[in-house]
């Protein structure tokens, strides 16, 4: 029964008003694809870093060569730390023998030994770096050379390694050293008596001391001392008796040697 003074009228919800729960927001796509791009920048930052510091960790444990890095922005921290391994080292006078041909100053606080191959490519593409090294550097660095000829891969490698010593006999090694680099004729006889001839040697007393075979000890024993040092290849150099493989471009080569200078 409706009460009288509520007849005729609509009836009256007393009940409190439900208050609707709040809108869920929603993210737009583009603000989902900057949160992902974000992210993404965030890890491959984190990611390269940690790449860093362990190629920088590795180089001075010495587990990693710096010359596979000549192409990575982390070299000129890679080369801080094979410097301060090189510099400290001082380990040189077991590679090379006072008969070795050399550059520079024999008291150098630097020596940089190189085992070559007269008929390697990347040997040959090293000469003139190593020369421009050696003038750069040259009251500061020691730079001798030794032979390493890989007959299997360069034929007539051997003949020529030992024509050096015939060479160097009449003060003329680092000549010859540049001739037979600058060459672009096979290794031969012919060719080395073409180089000797050119360079101003006496030719006859070159050949004399080529077909005696004179220096063929020397050269086994470069290969010997290489092979117990670790080298594989040419050219392979040794900065204070840290090894590096391989060509080294002009400007890495610099680094090295600025960064042992000032350790």
């Amino acid at each position: 029964m409706i009460p009288p003074d509520m007849e005729g009228m609509e009836e009256i919800n007393m009940l409190p008003t439900a208050v609707p729960p709040p809108e869920k927001r929603r993210w737009s796509m583009s603000r989902v694809l900057g949160l992902f791009a974000f992210v993404g920048v965030l890890l491959l930052v984190l990611g390269f870093s940690w790449r860093v510091f362990g190629f920088y960790r590795g180089i001075r444990s010495g587990a990693i060569n710096p010359a596979l890095a000549y192409t990575t922005t982390s070299f000129t921290r890679a080369v801080s730390a094979f410097a301060v391994k090189a510099a400290a080292n001082g380990d040189s006078e077991s590679l090379f023998g006072t008969s070795d041909p050399s550059l520079g100053q024999k008291d150098a606080k630097i020596t940089v030994v190189e085992f070559g191959d007269f008929g390697c490519p990347y040997s040959q593409e090293s000469a003139p770096i190593v020369r421009a090294i050696a003038k750069q550097y040259a009251n500061d660095v020691q730079v001798v050379f030794r032979n390493f000829p890989i007959e299997e891969l360069h034929p007539g490698a051997t003949i020529a390694a030992q024509a050096g010593g015939c060479a160097a006999e009449q003060g003329k090694f680092w000549e010859y050293h540049d001739a037979v680099f600058a060459s672009k004729t096979p290794l031969g006889m012919e060719m080395l008596t073409g180089v000797a001839a050119n360079i101003g040697l006496d030719t006859e007393q070159f050949i004399r001391c080529v077909d005696s075979g004179y220096y063929e000890n020397d050269v086994e024993s470069d290969i010997s001392d290489g092979a117990v040092a670790g080298v594989t290849g040419t050219p392979t150099f040794f900065f204070n008796g840290q090894k590096v493989d391989g060509s080294i471009p002009f400007t890495i080569f610099t680094q090295i040697l600025d960064a042992m200078r000032q350790t």
